[in-house]
């Protein structure tokens, strides 16, 4: 195994949030009688989130009740409608299981994340795991990367660095590390990752 060390995203790399977080921010949209396309919104916060929230708050004048208004939709939803992505889990112990290491950096809040992971049966595969509690500033800034590679001593040609937005792949590039794109089809492309992946399987073989 060429890479040891992964550095993954969370929502829309290793679980399927994505089609809730639409849902929720369309139902948040639509009590303040503003409709927004589904496809629309997951372009949008597919290139960040914290950008989409303050674009809407700021073009129809909405204020910070709007964010939480959206968190609480978004929390409503169960855990089993948000699944690991396909091959997450067997991906995540074939690397352990071979003595390699898995992270997180996500901007999503510890309480959410570790949730799911205790739900999934997955908190266990991790070494340690960055959210947005944790003070770092958010990718596409590359320090929560750079203390990971301190503190571990991570080698970088052995790093990889794995998301399915462009700023996942600017903050590993920044970084130093190898970077992987994972393409979902959904209209987001990136033409500079170092590697381009259609399934997380296709991760181990690079």
């Amino acid at each position: 195994m060429k890479y040891t060390e992964y550095i993954w995203d969370f929502d829309g790399t290793l679980f399927d949030t994505y089609p809730v977080m639409v849902k929720a921010f369309q139902r948040a949209l639509r009590e303040l009688g503003i409709e927004e396309k589904p496809d629309t919104l997951l372009y949008f916060m597919k290139k960040s989130i914290a950008e989409t929230i303050g674009y809407y708050q700021d073009r129809y004048l909405l204020g910070e009740l709007f964010f939480k208004r959206y968190l609480e939709i978004r929390q409503s939803y169960s855990l089993d409608e948000q699944p690991p992505i396909s091959g997450a889990v067997k991906v995540c112990c074939q690397i352990v299981q071979q003595g390699g290491r898995n992270f997180i950096v996500s901007h999503r809040e510890s309480p959410s994340l570790y949730a799911f992971l205790d739900h999934y049966g997955m908190r266990q595969l991790f070494t340690e795991i960055i959210t947005g509690n944790d003070g770092y500033e958010r990718k596409p800034n590359p320090d929560a990367f750079n203390y990971l590679v301190k503190k571990y001593q991570l080698k970088k040609g052995s790093t990889l660095a794995i998301g399915d937005r462009i700023l996942d792949i600017q903050a590993g590039r920044e970084a130093g590390i190898k970077t992987v794109f994972i393409n979902l089809n959904d209209g987001l492309e990136c033409d500079f990752a170092d590697f381009k992946i259609n399934s997380l399987e296709e991760a181990l073989s690079l």
